[in-house]
């Protein structure tokens, strides 16, 4: 079977063009000139595909042949559109062929057709040639039901003139068949009222197309961050669509009669990102329905088997606040912790939080993915420091990104009494203690969440009520030192 595939391979290389046609190709259009290429890329691995095709029609009935359409298209979605108004013809009917995948799907189209099978001697020369008809072949095994069609060598003794050859030493010849789709084609008959020149607009989806955003956010000091919106196009179609208008679209779920492309693509291909100054990138979304579209500014090429990666936004200051937050165990109404055990030592959360506005260079539509955080040493060498997720945000609402846990800010949490007021009722005396071994003061947000209903009786600390499930603290923890809070609280589990 090794032998047949590479024959295949080689055979298809040579026969392509004119096995795409149909018999009696001379009377057909064979169509390759794509003009005018459009893309809008969902980010659920499909896209949609739109592309103006110039086309020479003759008066009557035409067959037009489309080569360079997507291996991956999804039929029922195709739509035909002429350009220009009255319609130059009449589109009557248009059949999808598929192609030739691979070298198994090739031999599946010759079952139970005449066949030529070389037999080599151990000088690499040819010495015989068995004709006959393929009956059956899989991935370990080939039958021929054949004859000898010469003897090259004399030395090679007579074999029978018919029978059954299973898995025999050789590289098949295949006949090539004018009426054998090769390569993916789209076939229309059209009938035309007059001979002339004229363009359709072809449109359909595909799977093999994806796309996902991520960012690149560098903190400049303590109080602002240069963010960066990518996004990285994944082409696995089989199709190049070079010079295309690129938009980028999220949130729209495929139909499911496209193909979904597996594997991963071979590498990046190029990163678009021309010189900014100054001045923050900005692309316009446009709505779509209940979502965006990202539509890139300058025509772009998206090769096969390649990863794009396009720069979509950037903003060079946004305003940053950095937090910290430290959680607390939670406190149940049925599982009280112990009393006497060691202090429960955790760090407190880092998380950066910002404002998708504007006036601090951002104020679109924010697509989701993962922040990649970076900051700069005192040499200018840039510190990898932690990875965020960023959820799809709208315009004008809050950011928050949370990027790690703080080294020198711990909290110290500690059950200091406990007393059962009865089934499903616990009162709770808790003390948390924040220290800080930074050099300046920092401002924590404590997080103490409950399992049940709850009620503080008495805190050192003012405290506000976050949910119904939790109660937090804004404490501030002197530069090497640290701050507490002792409160009372009953917790209830509802009835």
């Amino acid at each position: 079977m090794q032998g047949v595939k590479w024959l295949c391979g080689v055979w298809m290389t040579a026969a392509v063009m004119a096995a795409a046609l149909p018999a009696g190709a001379q009377e057909s259009f064979v169509s390759t000139t794509r003009e005018q290429i459009t893309l809008t890329i969902y980010d659920q691995n499909f896209a949609l595909v739109s592309e103006r095709r110039p086309l020479t029609l003759k008066q009557g009935r035409n067959e037009v042949v489309l080569l360079d359409i997507s291996p991956m298209l999804d039929t029922q979605s195709l739509w035909l559109q002429w350009v220009g108004r009255p319609a130059p013809a009449e589109i009557l009917a248009h059949t999808y062929d598929m192609g030739v995948q691979d070298g198994d799907s090739l031999l599946r189209r010759y079952l139970g057709k005449q066949v030529e099978l070389l037999q080599y001697g151990s000088d690499g020369r040819v010495i015989g040639v068995l004709e006959g008809r393929l009956i059956s072949m899989d991935a370990n095994r080939l039958i021929l039901e054949a004859s000898p069609l010469s003897t090259i060598a004399s030395a090679v003794p007579q074999l029978p003139r018919r029978a059954i050859y299973v898995n025999p030493q050789g590289t098949l010849r295949l006949p090539v068949e004018a009426d054998m789709p090769l390569i993916p084609a789209l076939r229309l008959q059209v009938q035309a009222p007059n001979e002339g020149n004229a363009a359709l607009t072809v449109s359909y989806l595909t799977g093999g197309l994806d796309w996902d955003a991520d960012y690149i956010a560098v903190l400049r000091g303590e109080n602002a961050l240069k963010l960066e919106c990518w996004a990285t196009v994944t082409n696995q179609t089989g199709l190049t669509f070079p010079n295309a208008r690129v938009s980028l679209a999220t949130g729209v779920a495929p139909p499911e009669s496209v193909q979904v492309a597996f594997g991963r693509a071979e590498s990046f291909e190029w990163r678009d990102r021309p010189a900014m100054g100054a001045i923050a990138r900005r692309i316009v979304p446009q709505p779509l329905g209940e979502v965006y579209t990202y539509p890139l500014a300058q025509p772009v090429s998206i090769q096969d088997a390649r990863q794009s990666r396009l720069l979509l936004h950037e903003a060079p200051q946004v305003p940053v606040q950095k937090r910290y937050i430290y959680r607390a165990p939670s406190l149940w109404a049925n599982a009280a912790p112990g009393i006497g055990k060691e202090v429960r030592r955790d760090k407190a959360e880092v998380s950066l939080v910002l404002e998708n506005r504007k006036e601090h260079g951002l104020g679109i539509p924010l697509p989701n993915g993962s922040v990649r955080l970076y900051e700069t040493d005192s040499n200018g060498t840039p510190r990898y420091l932690g990875t965020a997720s960023l959820s799809a945000t709208p315009v004008n609402q809050k950011i928050t990104l949370q990027v790690g846990q703080a080294f020198d800010i711990t909290g110290e949490w500690q059950p200091l009494r406990q007393k059962v007021l009865g089934r499903g009722k616990v009162e709770y005396e808790v003390q948390i203690t924040l220290r800080n071994a930074k050099s300046q003061p920092v401002q924590v947000l404590v997080v103490q969440p409950f399992g049940g209903g709850w009620t503080i009786l008495n805190s050192t600390q003012p405290y506000t009520r976050a949910s119904a499930t939790a109660a937090q603290w804004t404490l501030k923890v002197p530069a090497g030192g640290a701050t507490s809070v002792r409160f009372t609280v009953r917790v209830q589990s509802a009835q």
